[in-house]
């Protein structure tokens, strides 16, 4: 076992009262990896939570745990040995103020680049395709079995974050994990329905609007488009059905980089992607204070963008 496996093992073994967060409008990766954590801990007997800001998407409704997963801010009232953060890049993406957790024992698990290790104990890999990679490693360093709950929830994870192993994360050793959890009994392409194909008639009709408005800025050399709050009441469709758009905006070949922007009152969003070596998008993003990969990013600013003759602009 190395080092930083056995800093995490004694952490956890020492530590009687354990709450999990996860980012804000979790995916497959941060609620896999931190489902395998759930099941893993209350094994070992431990007092055990989940957090995350916003509910679980529902088309995750199969991963063994998820009803454990809660959003009411009232738990941090509670005393916890340990903070355990999975896959959040910073703490500022959980939606959580910074001050909540000063003086606190936190426990940090990611694969985002932009990680500043802000934990007690830190295991970042930028390299792998997801932290429920990470956690596959750690479990088999402890000598964890892996049961169907935590295969389900890992490989969910897995097929996620590389959109079932076309992203350029993807490596042999995440193609090798995946073939270890499908031998524990699953179906892979149960999970791949449930997490890639799970658009609704009027999801589809959305994205096509949004995908109506898309122009190019070739000055800049990128594509983009939005979509408004409004847009989801209007037609009645669930948020978590624009999961995957900002990657297939990524199919574009003759740009450098795409964006989808998410336009509130008064904030926006934006998730960027690329396929190219020589664009860093996380170090992009990093100056409007956000972050992520190399290759996807994201921020989120405080700015007010009105929409004028198909345009976006900032007032």
């Amino acid at each position: 076992m190395t080092d930083i496996y056995r800093q995490i093992d004694q952490l956890l073994l020492r530590s009687q009262r354990i709450i999990i967060i996860g980012h804000q409008r979790p995916d497959e990766d941060a609620l896999g990896a931190g489902l395998s954590f759930y099941h893993y801990l209350q094994a070992l007997g431990k007092a055990v939570k989940i957090f995350t800001a916003d509910p679980p998407p529902s088309y995750l409704h199969f991963m063994p745990g998820i009803d454990e997963v809660t959003t009411d801010t009232r738990i941090f009232d509670e005393s916890w040995d340990l903070y355990f953060f999975l896959d959040c890049g910073s703490i500022g993406n959980t939606r959580l103020p910074e001050e909540l957790f000063r003086g606190r024992t936190i426990l940090n698990i990611d694969h985002h680049v932009s990680n500043n290790s802000y934990g007690l104990v830190n295991l970042t890999d930028a390299q792998a395709s997801s932290t429920c990679e990470i956690a596959y490693n750690y479990f088999r360093a402890v000598g964890w079995p892996i049961d169907k709950r935590l295969a389900t929830n890992l490989l969910s994870g897995i097929l996620g974050d590389t959109s079932g192993f076309v992203h350029s994360t993807t490596r042999s050793e995440t193609v090798q994990i995946a073939s270890e959890l499908i031998k524990v009994g699953i179906k892979i392409h149960q999970i791949f329905n449930y997490v890639v194909r799970n658009k609704t008639i009027g999801g589809l009709r959305l994205w096509g609007e949004i995908l109506s408005r898309l122009k190019i800025n070739k000055d800049l050399n990128i594509a983009y488009t939005y979509i408004f709050d409004a847009d989801f009441k209007d037609r009645q469709v669930r948020e978590d059905e624009l999961d995957g758009l900002a990657n297939f905006l990524n199919a574009i070949v003759d740009v450098q980089a795409t964006a989808l922007f998410r336009i509130s009152p008064g904030r926006i969003k934006a998730s960027w992607r690329t396929k190219r070596d020589d664009v860093d998008l996380s170090a992009f993003c990093g100056l409007f204070g956000g972050g992520g990969h190399r290759k996807a990013a994201g921020f989120s600013a405080d700015w007010q963008v009105v929409e004028k003759d198909g345009e976006l602009i900032i007032i």
